[in-house]
């Protein structure tokens, strides 16, 4: 049996991942913005806000809209944003306008290219699937923390149908950059995160089977490709579970919390 190289395994499902546009993290963000940035009430986001001091600094790679990062904002001494986006960036700088915080300073940077100072704390919330040197980013954060760090990702179903196609055709179930992938890879190198993850799972669902096809097709990254269509919709056709005119899926967002606390010795 072959050890999987789980960092390896990060960088090249990221790099084979097509990952999510400018547009539609904009619609993303303006779709919380208008829902006045917390649309659901998110468990792990109100873990981490229990863990934070009033004198501690965070820095939170990319904050996006500012869903993590005006909570944190409100608990904490001081909060870095680093955010590439430009879209996303006037969507903080209006929320944080809006919620009239003074304590935020915003980095227009990508965390690989941030010249960011040693902060207590270190949150990124799903801001690092894009990254094809998982060690480096990772490296990086762990050389800004001080005492802690909180990453929320995916985590895919044991038994999704995505993992199931992926297996069949790849040879694995990776269909994107995870949670489960994180964990291992950290242990790899020699960090042992806690795990937190959400009990509520926000099942796909897909009005027909048409649109169930496109959906497994756009994560199989065979868009532009019938060469598996019979495979896709026999899967999709045992596995889909018809509820109130929709196809529902196993499949669905739930995430996962890997934290640590850094090691004052």
């Amino acid at each position: 049996m072959t050890d999987t190289d789980w960092i390896e395994l990060w960088n090249t499902v990221s790099a084979n991942t097509r990952h999510t546009g400018e547009q539609e993290k904009v619609k993303r963000g303006k779709k919380h913005f208008r829902r006045g940035v917390l649309p659901r009430p998110d468990p792990l986001l109100d873990f981490v806000l229990g863990h934070l001091k009033k004198d501690e600094t965070v820095c939170e790679i990319g904050a996006g809209n500012g869903r993590w990062t005006l909570p944190a904002a409100r608990l904490v001494q001081a909060v870095t944003a680093v955010e590439p986006s430009k879209s996303m960036l006037e969507m903080l700088h209006e929320n944080i306008t809006a919620e009239k915080l003074t304590n935020i300073s915003v980095i227009p940077s990508r965390w690989e290219d941030a010249d960011v100072p040693p902060h207590d704390i270190i949150i990124c919330a799903h801001a690092m699937y894009e990254t094809t040197d998982f060690a480096g980013f990772v490296r990086k954060i762990e050389a800004c923390a001080k005492t802690g760090v909180y990453l929320s990702l995916r985590l895919p179903p044991h038994d999704g149908i995505t993992g199931e196609l992926f297996r069949k055709l790849y040879g694995h179930p990776y269909d994107s950059p995870n949670a489960l992938i994180a964990w291992n890879a950290l242990y790899s190198m020699g960090i042992y995160p806690n795990i937190l993850i959400e009990k509520e799972v926000h099942h796909w669902e897909d009005a027909t089977l048409g649109q169930a096809i496109a959906r497994a097709k756009r994560h199989l990254n065979a868009e532009s490709t019938s060469e598996h269509d019979i495979l896709i919709r026999q899967t999709l056709e045992k596995r889909l579970e018809q509820k109130n005119s929709s196809y529902v899926w196993p499949d669905g967002m739930r995430s996962a919390l890997l934290w640590w606390e850094k090691d004052s010795g």
